[in-house]
């Protein structure tokens, strides 16, 4: 292993150095309560004097990654999420409990089985000035329902056959395809936000490079790979407290922890969970984790010439990695090790695939090969770390793996778009959204070509997970304890931990809400409450 990183003058010990630090069991464990206990800094800093939130003024969030992807129909980067969900708005929201509550649609009925009516928020309007009506949102499900393309998204509302209609100006009619249990948490999520379909069709608006909605802020500028402006929607229903949030693109963590010690930006996200402990040091900084309902895996192509193609490789694989170590290590001991069902989710099944290297050595010398190595690929620095453990813990099975760390649109291209996928293996998350049946969906072959060795290896399993992520009422819960055992003994995506966030904040700048729990990777979820403060009655 080469030396531990330098930091740079003022940052103090770099990410890189802690992860180190703690591969070779050098700095033991940071407990989960240490990092949550971070978050209580805040009193300490209010008690300086009383905190009064201020209106107006400007706020800087300090972003990790460019949103890229701005088309929200078709957008798969959570990256990209995260700043669509400031500008635009669904018809419904998850609370802090994951409960499906009003935004653009005020309410909604559901009058038979598979027909849902939604009434749109008076006075609802685009940052343009336009009142939001009926076939805005007719038109918004019309782009994942199209026939001839339709997106993986449509899959989540009903599927084929599936109908949007108007019923007057402010209400529409849906009409499923197939029964659809998670259908109003799906509609929460930042794919199917409501877009300017009159703009669009007009050729006003280029959904790929421009962004009208209806949410707090709006864009005003934006220079690729260093910042957006974003500025208040003089027509939003639910207006913002500050004027201005400007988002900085910090990609380095050191660089965005130097910003918060210097005051240069108010608020900052991160995925390294160590990141709290970085910060430590920082009297005006509050820490939170926050728990998401996203979790890790290592998916392995289990199509065309690769050795995973023979499953006892895949399970040999899976006993050999030590999930806790991953847990505990690349993410200093918050999260949980979770099955194909996040962990986050109250009653999740455990998982039931754990180390065993006696299995695992017998697995490989069964299929014939004692000599395996293979490549992952990942994007990140904690899907670094996780990469990095799985390395280690497959050596000692006699496993040579590579590492290789791409660029987020690479990894997305060679493992997502590609079919078959240009991989061997890859570290990465799954995006659980509101619901253990959306999580499911990620299994199906026809959403992630990888796994197409289902059809192969065992047709059954490919009916259990669409039995499972399509399942309504009593028969939902059954359906997917089916399932997550039969996946895990499949082995084609091994789930690994959970993925909390990070938010990290000067609590002498800024009072934010942070949502208890996300679930559509919306970490700037209450953006439009996020004010400046001053503190001590200045």
């Amino acid at each position: 292993m080469s030396p531990p990183d330098l930091p740079p003058a003022g940052v103090g010990i770099g990410r890189r150095t802690v992860l180190r630090t703690l591969l070779l069991g050098g700095l033991g464990v940071a407990a989960p309560g240490a990092l949550a206990g971070c978050a209580r800094r805040m009193d300490a800093v209010a008690g300086a004097g009383p905190v009064t939130a201020v209106r107006g003024g400007t706020v800087v969030w300090g972003k990790p990654l460019e949103a890229l992807a701005l088309n929200p129909t078709t957008s798969s980067v959570g990256a990209s999420w995260e700043l669509i969900q400031v500008v635009y708005e669904p018809l419904v929201e998850l609370d802090d409990d994951l409960g499906v509550v009003p935004a653009l649609a005020q309410s909604w009925e559901n009058p038979a089985p598979g027909e849902w009516v939604f009434t749109l928020r008076s006075g609802a309007r685009f940052s343009n000035g336009r009142p939001v009506d009926a076939d805005d949102v007719v038109g918004t499900f019309a782009r994942h329902l199209d026939p001839a393309k339709p997106t993986a998204f449509a899959s989540y509302i009903g599927g084929t056959g599936t109908t949007v209609s108007r019923v007057d100006d402010r209400r529409v009619r849906f009409v499923l395809g197939a029964p659809r249990e998670m259908f109003l948490s799906a509609l929460s999520a930042a794919v199917a936000v409501i877009l300017p379909i009159r703009e669009i069709g007009a050729g006003e608006v280029t959904p790929a490079t421009e962004m009208l909605g209806t949410g707090p802020f709006m864009v005003e500028s934006h220079r690729q790979d260093r910042d957006w402006v974003l500025v208040r929607n003089p027509f939003s229903w639910r207006p913002p407290t500050a004027d201005r949030l400007e988002v900085p693109i910090i990609l380095d963590t050191n660089a965005r922890i130097a910003a918060l010690r210097n005051g240069s930006i108010d608020i900052a996200t991160f995925d390294e969970p160590d990141a709290a402990l970085l910060l430590s040091d920082v009297p005006a900084v509050a820490v939170q984790v926050q728990p998401r309902t996203d979790f890790f895996v290592l998916t392995l192509n289990a199509v065309g010439d690769t050795p995973f193609t023979d499953r006892r490789v895949r399970q040999a694989v899976a006993h050999g990695i030590d999930r806790e170590r991953i847990r505990q290590v690349a993410l200093a001991g918050v999260g949980a090790v979770t099955g194909p069902v996040s962990a986050t989710f109250p009653g999740a099944l455990p998982t039931t695939v754990h180390r065993d290297t006696a299995k695992a050595r017998t697995l490989l010398a069964e299929a014939g090969r004692t000599d395996l190595h293979f490549e992952i690929i990942y994007g990140g620095p904690v899907a670094g770390g996780i990469a990095q453990i799985i390395q280690q813990d497959l050596a000692e099975i006699g496993v040579t793996v590579r590492a290789t760390q791409l660029e987020a649109a690479v990894l997305n291209q060679r493992s997502w778009v590609s079919t078959p996928a240009r991989m061997d293996a890859a570290v990465s998350f799954y995006a659980a959204f509101g619901g253990p049946l959306m999580a499911m969906r990620n299994w199906s072959p026809e959403l992630a070509p990888f796994t197409a060795g289902f059809q192969e290896d065992d047709p059954s399993v490919t009916d259990l997970v669409t039995r499972a992520w399509s399942a309504s009422g009593p028969s939902a819960d059954a359906a997917v304890r089916r399932a997550s055992p039969a996946l895990e003994e499949q082995a084609n995506t091994i789930p690994l931990v959970t993925k909390p966030g990070i938010v990290a904040y000067r609590a002498d700048r800024v009072a934010p809400r942070i949502s208890r729990l996300d679930g559509n990777l919306d970490v700037m979820q209450y953006a439009g409450a996020l004010s400046r403060v001053r503190t001590g009655g200045a």
